[in-house]
C-alpha cells in the first residue's frame, strides 16, 4: 500500500472511530447527535442516571421566522427492561440563527436530562426528531444500574466535560456549585486540549482525632495497550464531609492520537480506604497523520494480552484466605484443571500470580487496562451475597446466585409473593440468550430461599410439572400458568 493510501486509510478509520459524522448531515439531513451518560448517587435504592446529547446545528432544518431562522426539534428518551417500558421523557425545543451562513458544522447544542432508576439492566433509547423535515435519528445503548449503597468509600462515574466553571445559576447544567458541559464524544485534541473532569466521592470518614480529615485524588492515563502514558501527582484535600465533589482540568494535548483510559484513584487518608473509577476518551491531532507524523506510517498491530484489571495491585496485599475466597467465588467459571492447579499452589505469591493470570485469560477487551468481565462478575457476586443469602448459605452459593453469576442480571424478573394458595416464586427471563430462556425459582421450604425448579436453558434443570412445587401443604392444586 502506498504511503498516501496508508495515511488516508488511517485517518478515515480514526474519524469513524470517533463518530465524526457531521459531513453526512448535509446529505442525509437527519439530526446528527452524540450521546453519553453518567451515574451518581441519589439514595440507597435509586441512582441518578444523567444523560447528555450534543446535537449538531448543521443537521437541523432552519426556516424563516420573522427576521431570523429557526429550527425546531423534539427529544425523546425511553428506558426499558426486557419488553417493559420503565420510564419515558419527551420535550420540544428550538434554536435560532441570525442567518444560515452563521451555522457552522462544528457547532453543537448541549442537551441534558435525567431519570431516577432502581437497580437493574436497562436499555436506553434516545431519539431526536427534526420537526420541520420530520426526519429522525436514534441511538440505543444498554446500561446497568447498581445503587451506591453501603458505607464503604465509593466514587461516581467520571463525567468528561468540555468545560467546568464555578457557577451558582440554577440551570440544567448546574451541579454542586459548578456549571458542567458534558462532552459525549469524549474526543480531545488541538481544538479542545483540556479534558475537564467532574465526579462525586461518597462515604468519606471523619477523623477521630483533632487532626483534620483529608483525602487524595490521583489521575493516570493508559493507552490502548495498557501502558501508562501520563500521570499527575496526587492532590491532597481536606474532607468537607461525608461526600465531596471532584473537579479537575487535565492537559491531554501532548498525547498522540489514539484511544486512552483515564483512571481516577481516590484514597481516604483517614480510614485508608481506596477506590477508583475509569473512563475511556480519545485524542485526535491531524498532524499525527500528516506526512512524517507519528501516525503516518502503518504500524503492524501487536498481539494484545488480557488485563487482570486495573485493581490487580490489591492482590499483592491480600492474604491467602482472601485469595482463596475470591477464587472460590469463581467456582462456576473455572475448569477442573484450574481447580486442581489452585489446590497444588501452597505459597501466597503463587496464588497471587495465578489469580492475576486467571482474570487476564478471561479479559474480553485485551489491550486495555480495564477488565470489564472481571468487574461485572465480582459485582454480581456482591449482589448475590447481599440479596440472596440463604439460611445456611452465602448468596453466591444459592440457586439464584449461581444463575446470576453464570447468566448475568435477568432482563426481566417476575416476583410472586406467598399466598394461601401458592408458595412464593420468581421467574427470570433472558430474552437475548439462546433465543430466549427462563428460570423458575420456588421457596419450596418456606424459609425464604428460592430453589431452581425449572429452566429452558440448555443443561439446566427442566421440569414441565414444576407448578406442583407451588402448592402449600394442605391446599389444593395450582394450575400451570405458563
Amino acid at each position: 500500500m502506498s504511503l498516501q493510501k496508508t495515511m488516508l486509510a488511517g485517518r478515515l478509520v480514526f474519524l469513524c472511530l470517533f463518530v465524526l459524522t457531521s459531513w453526512l448531515s448535509a446529505q442525509d439531513m437527519v439530526p446528527q447527535f452524540n450521546a453519553d451518560y453518567n451515574r451518581f448517587r441519589y439514595s440507597d435504592d435509586e441512582t441518578y442516571f444523567e444523560y447528555y446529547i450534543t446535537l449538531q446545528r448543521s443537521s437541523l432544518t432552519y426556516i424563516p421566522v420573522d427576521s431570523i431562522f429557526r429550527a425546531q426539534f423534539t427529544v425523546k428518551a425511553e428506558v426499558t427492561t426486557g419488553d417493559s417500558l420503565v420510564e419515558t421523557k419527551s420535550w420540544t425545543s428550538y434554536n435560532d440563527a441570525d442567518s444560515l451562513s452563521s451555522i457552522d458544522e462544528g457547532q453543537s447544542l448541549p442537551l441534558i436530562s435525567s431519570f431516577l432508576l432502581p437497580d437493574g439492566i436497562y436499555k436506553v433509547r434516545l431519539t431526536v426528531v427534526d420537526e420541520h423535515s420530520q426526519k429522525e435519528n436514534t441511538i440505543e445503548f444498554p446500561t446497568e444500574i447498581v445503587a451506591f449503597a453501603g458505607d464503604s468509600l465509593m466514587v461516581s462515574d467520571i463525567e468528561l466535560a468540555s468545560s467546568v466553571t464555578r457557577d451558582t445559576t440554577k440551570t440544567p447544567y448546574y451541579k454542586n456549585g459548578y456549571r458542567v458541559f458534558a462532552h459525549p464524544t469524549a474526543l480531545y485534541g488541538l481544538s479542545l486540549p483540556i479534558l475537564y473532569v467532574y465526579a462525586e466521592i461518597y462515604e468519606l470518614k471523619p477523623s477521630d482525632s483533632d487532626t483534620a480529615s483529608t483525602f487524595s485524588v490521583q489521575y493516570k492515563v493508559y493507552d490502548a495497550d495498557g501502558q501508562l502514558q501520563k500521570e499527575w501527582a496526587p492532590r491532597v484535600r481536606p474532607t468537607p464531609g461525608v461526600s465531596a465533589v471532584e473537579v479537575n482540568a487535565l492537559n491531554v494535548v501532548t498525547l498522540l492520537s489514539g484511544a486512552y483510559t483515564l483512571v481516577m484513584q481516590v484514597e481516604d487518608l483517614n480510614s485508608g480506604e481506596r477506590t477508583q473509577s475509569a473512563r475511556r476518551f480519545y485524542v485526535y491531532r491531524e498532524a499525527d497523520y500528516a506526512e512524517g507524523g507519528d501516525r503516518f506510517e502503518k504500524r503492524e498491530a501487536m498481539p494484545k494480552e488480557g488485563s487482570p484489571g486495573i485493581d490487580a495491585g490489591r492482590y499483592d496485599s491480600m492474604s491467602k484466605a482472601e485469595l482463596d475466597k475470591e477464587f472460590e467465588f469463581c467456582r462456576y467459571i473455572t475448569s477442573k484443571e484450574e481447580r486442581k492447579t489452585w489446590k497444588r499452589i501452597k505459597n501466597v505469591e503463587g496464588k497471587r500470580e495465578f489469580l492475576k493470570k486467571f482474570w487476564a485469560d478471561r479479559d474480553q477487551t485485551p489491550g486495555t487496562p480495564a477488565n470489564e468481565y472481571k468487574r461485572e462478575y465480582l459485582q454480581r457476586v456482591q449482589t448475590a451475597n447481599e440479596d440472596f443469602k440463604g439460611t445456611f448459605k452465602e448468596g453466591w452459593r444459592t440457586d439464584r446466585g449461581r444463575i446470576l453469576l453464570l447468566y448475568g442480571f435477568p432482563e426481566e424478573r417476575e416476583r410472586f409473593p406467598f399466598t394461601t394458595n401458592s408458595r412464593a416464586y420468581e421467574v427470570w427471563h433472558y430474552y437475548s440468550q439462546e433465543g430466549g430462556i427462563r428460570f423458575v425459582f420456588v421457596d419450596r421450604r418456606g424459609m425464604g430461599e428460592m430453589e431452581l425448579v425449572h429452566s429452558t436453558a440448555r443443561g439446566e434443570l427442566y421440569d414441565t410439572e414444576w407448578t406442583r412445587f407451588l402448592v402449600p401443604s394442605g391446599s389444593g392444586t395450582v394450575g400451570d400458568t405458563f
